[in-house]
């Protein structure tokens, strides 16, 4: 029986990628690589695109980190039609990348999937979970971004996952930044920037069977996804991988191809990591066993400078996390209870020109001075109590 037709995508990686160095661009450091395989009954029933080879080179520019063009032929660029539909036999595509973008190559890491969903509504969360988990609520409106169920039934999620560590989303955001200013670039893996308010459903399922596709991007336009729209308007369309299981969408009235409700500001996630969950997804899906042993051996050392980081290892670091904002949190008290001290107890200008006359008295007078306001304030004080007892025995007698 012959296999179903499908679309086999091959792009050209490095043989060898070593730290601190730009990436070789001699010929003879690149091979072609069957990197994902795409069942033509699969891609039709998926309807991610009106313009199905555009979807196709998104896919594998997000999966490869680069920006290029798809050919019929290895050695020349050309010969696809990006406008056509999908052909009804089996086909080979292959992309193409300038040098320029083989420069800045930096593949999806295989392992970037979800295996450890780390819940931010957990019954007992530390302090910078919490914090993370309020800072999303508060910039996504307090509810779900893809279905505006309330907070109750969602999760700050962690786009990027949380047991992956600071080293690296700042090394994957440096790798796949396409800003001037680095503005996309992100230093901690509890930023704001990394997260997403997100029902718990669609939670699971973020990465591996569902993804935001961002447009206008690269290869794709809005009017690629939605006849209706402006090919410029900016929308964040959502994806089920698994079209048997509408469940992962976390409300009925929600398919795929719907748009999501993601504030456009400073504080949102930059467009690389919605790439970074996209190409997670097609990984899951499409790509092949070549692809993912390649690129975990030839890449593994830059995803992960500092090693891999185990579960263990990401409830340490919380640990740790949780202990710096402790003694942070202290050292903010400490300084405010100072300067609550400092303003209460530091003389201003008036109350020194109060204790004028009392400084220029010789210590002796001072002295008795002293002595004779204390006998004064006990003759008070021992008057008010007798007044107190004269007037308890007047009550007595008159009972």
């Amino acid at each position: 029986m012959a296999a179903p037709p499908q679309i086999d995508v091959y792009a050209q990686l490095p043989l060898n990628v070593a730290l601190g160095t730009d990436l070789n661009l001699d010929t003879t450091n690149w091979s072609w690589v069957h990197c994902l395989a795409l069942p033509l009954g699969t891609l039709n029933s998926l309807q991610f695109s009106q313009r199905p080879y555009r979807w196709i080179r998104h896919a594998i520019g997000v999966v490869v980190g680069a920006e290029g063009f798809l050919s019929t032929s290895y050695d020349l660029i050309g010969g696809v039609d990006y406008n056509a539909a999908l052909p009804a036999e089996s086909a080979v595509l292959y992309y193409h990348l300038s040098d320029a973008e083989r420069r800045r190559m930096f593949p999806a890491d295989p392992s970037i999937g979800r295996t450890h969903v780390t819940s931010s509504s957990s019954s007992e969360p530390t302090t910078r979970m919490a914090e993370f988990r309020n800072e999303v609520a508060q910039r996504d409106g307090r509810k779900c971004v893809l279905t505006g169920l309330e907070e109750t039934v969602c999760d700050a999620v962690h786009l990027l996952p949380h047991s992956k560590g600071d080293t690296y989303i700042s090394t994957y955001t440096r790798g796949r930044s396409r800003s001037s200013t680095g503005d996309d670039i992100i230093q901690d893996i509890d930023s704001i920037r990394n997260g997403l308010f997100l029902n718990k459903y669609s939670h699971t399922a973020l990465g591996k069977d569902i993804a935001f596709l961002m447009t206008p991007n690269f290869a794709i336009n809005t009017r690629d996804i939605d006849p209706t729209a402006s090919p410029a308007e900016k929308r964040f369309t959502v994806h089920l991988f698994q079209p048997d299981k509408p469940h992962l969408l976390g409300y009925p009235n929600v398919s795929s191809g719907c748009p999501a409700e993601i504030p456009d500001t400073p504080a949102s996630p930059p467009a690389i990591l919605f790439d970074a969950i996209y190409a997670g997804a097609v990984l899951h899906h499409f790509g092949t066993k070549r692809l993912t042993d390649k690129v975990a051996v030839t890449w593994k050392d830059i995803f992960y400078r500092g090693g891999v980081m185990t579960v263990a290892d990401a409830h340490y670091k919380a640990i740790i996390d949780e202990r710096a904002t402790s003694v942070k949190r202290t050292q903010q008290q400490e300084q405010e209870c100072h300067a609550r001290y400092e303003a209460h107890c530091i003389p201003d200008t008036f109350d020194m020109l109060m204790t004028l006359p009392y400084i220029m008295v010789p210590p002796n007078e001072l002295q008795a001075m002293l002595r004779e306001a204390k006998e004064k304030a006990e003759a008070v004080e021992q008057s008010h109590v007798q007044e107190k007892v004269n007037s308890w025995m007047k009550d007595v007698t008159a009972a």
